[in-house]
């Protein structure tokens, strides 16, 4: 079973092209706002979240802080992808942040290491 990828961009052709590049890895779902991504992160949690940062109205960051603040949803891995370089202080405050353009190979690898190890589901045996 592929982790679920929450992909958060206010531009469409972003959204679909990342969706298009990350299905093969990732069972994705696309939200184009802060408010969208937190309503369907609280609907079908994610096992990772890939937003953007400069959106209208909530920003990237605004939605991490909110998503930090939901029990359910506090511990899930959260990675930034900017046009922009981050702000000062951002990775030093622990934010994981790429800046675009970024080469296929390591967007993945590195949504892949974010990610927590998978349990093993332990096998059933007949009786």
């Amino acid at each position: 079973m592929k982790p679920r990828l929450l992909i958060v961009d206010d531009s469409w052709s972003m959204r679909q092209t990342l969706r298009l590049l990350l299905a093969p890895d990732f069972d994705c779902a696309l939200a184009e706002d802060g408010p969208s991504a937190l309503n369907h992160a609280r609907s079908h949690p994610p096992d990772i979240i890939l937003s953007d940062v400069n959106m209208a109205g909530m920003d990237g960051f605004e939605l991490y802080r909110q998503v930090r603040a939901e029990p359910p949803l506090e511990q899930v891995p959260f990675l930034f992808l900017s046009g922009h370089e981050p702000p000062a202080g951002v990775r030093e405050q622990g934010y994981t942040y790429l800046v675009k353009p970024v080469p296929p190979a390591i967007l993945v690898s590195r949504l892949h290491e974010l990610l927590p190890p998978r349990r093993a589901i332990p096998a059933q045996t007949g009786s």
